[in-house]
């Protein structure tokens, strides 16, 4: 398929920029500090808007051209990278400066981040759509591998603002890729607006609530996104405060994470729909995957255990996704995109903040397992729910036999 293909291209050359960038920004907040706190509060200012504003940006994606929208929010993230790269050249960088264009980067994400996932749907058949979701979760983790790797590389050889202004390429090259998709091979996303925007959440918020199956996958998201899914946090801790590593085995860490990614995401590519005992597996398999990296020292051992954290993380988030897009109509598919987008990266800033000060107050030890604790209680709540839903024959079709295992190929 000629769209997805120019699609899955620019965001492969995309994502790794935004990870060099996420790279760069960590290790220059820690060398300017030396504080969890202020790493925590830049994550915080980095995803708040996310927190705030997603479910618009997903109502928004629900009512517009979404090939359209894509391409505005690369025009500003390469905007936000150049500032970045500029005050860094000029030598008077501050604290505050992070601040600022980090929030407005979260600003950006509240409408990318549902958008990417519901123009998928726009992209490929339904038959596909399990394939085109997992493939789209490939495109991200190549970044994870890549990016980190290519970060380190360009902090020691270049400085930061070399990898601000390499991510600033990648966004223009992105937008490119989205304007060279042709109407033709794309399915309309747009629908009259007869409704305010605060109306079209309710409307989704509505249907998940009222949906015993959605219900489950929410409860489940919710725990791994707040605890769970704080990388850009509890990566950095774990490599400056735990292992107390140099800044290419920081990068060896990130890209280790991205690695079981990306193994998770090839797979998935051909496993079909997913069941419900997958997502609570691989949400199982990632709680105490982080309790293991809280209790080892051992920097070859982080790298194996960060390894399945990706997997872990990947496989979860993925078959929600895919869950969540085939459980929904398909005018409400970027509203229920960004419940996703809310509960895993929106969630961050109340996450990153107690991991950091549960980091200074007490241990970064103590912090990481404390996450990964909550990650397994909440999948206890949701597989108590899923398994109600069985006694009562209430568990969606999808969920109980995992559909073809193979989809047309896109």
């Amino acid at each position: 398929m000629p769209g997805f293909r120019r699609y899955f291209i620019g965001s492969t050359i995309s994502v790794p920029g935004n990870w060099m960038q996420m790279t760069a920004q960590a290790w220059l907040v820690l060398d300017l500090t030396g504080s969890p706190i202020a790493l925590a509060w830049v994550t915080t200012l980095q995803f708040m808007p996310i927190m705030l504003f997603s479910l618009l940006g997903g109502a928004l994606a629900d009512r517009f051209q979404r090939r359209k929208l894509l391409i505005g929010t690369q025009i500003v993230g390469a905007f936000q990278a150049m500032a970045f790269a500029l005050i860094l050249i000029s030598g008077s960088m501050e604290l505050w400066h992070i601040f600022a264009l980090a929030t407005l980067l979260g600003l950006v994400n509240a409408m990318d981040q549902p958008l990417r996932q519901a123009f998928i749907t726009d992209l490929v058949p339904a038959s596909a759509l399990p394939n085109g979701i997992a493939l789209n979760a490939l495109s991200m983790n190549i970044g994870r591998v890549v990016g980190p790797a290519l970060g380190g590389v360009v902090l020691a050889f270049f400085g930061p603002a070399s990898a601000f202004f390499l991510n600033a390429v990648t966004f223009v090259i992105f937008a490119f890729s989205l304007s060279r998709i042709r109407p033709q091979h794309l399915s309309s996303s747009a629908r009259s607006i007869r409704t305010t925007l605060i109306a079209d959440v309710r409307e989704g918020l509505g249907f998940a609530m009222k949906t015993p199956a959605v219900r489950v996958l929410l409860v489940a998201t919710g725990f791994i996104g707040l605890f769970g899914q704080n990388f850009s946090t509890m990566v950095p801790l774990v490599a400056e405060l735990l292992l107390h590593v140099t800044k290419a085995q920081f990068g060896l860490l990130n890209s280790c994470l991205g690695l079981g990614s990306i193994a998770a995401a090839l797979s998935l590519a051909g496993a079909g729909v997913p069941t419900v005992r997958r997502i609570l597996l691989a949400g199982l398999s990632f709680g105490l995957l982080l309790i293991s990296i809280a209790l080892t020292d051992a920097l070859w051992l982080s790298c194996v255990l960060f390894f399945g954290a990706g997997a872990a993380a990947v496989t979860f988030s993925t078959s929600v996704q895919t869950s969540f897009q085939l459980l929904t109509p398909a005018h409400m598919r970027g509203r229920l995109a960004s419940m996703v987008t809310l509960l895993i990266v929106g969630s961050s800033p109340i996450g990153a903040m107690l991991t950091g000060v549960v980091a200074e107050q007490g241990a970064v030890w103590l912090a990481v397992a404390l996450n990964g604790a909550m990650c397994i209680l909440g999948i206890a709540l949701s597989a108590r729910q899923a398994l109600a839903l069985t006694r009562k024959g209430r568990s969606p079709r999808i969920w109980l036999g995992g559909g073809e295992k193979t989809a047309p190929k896109v």
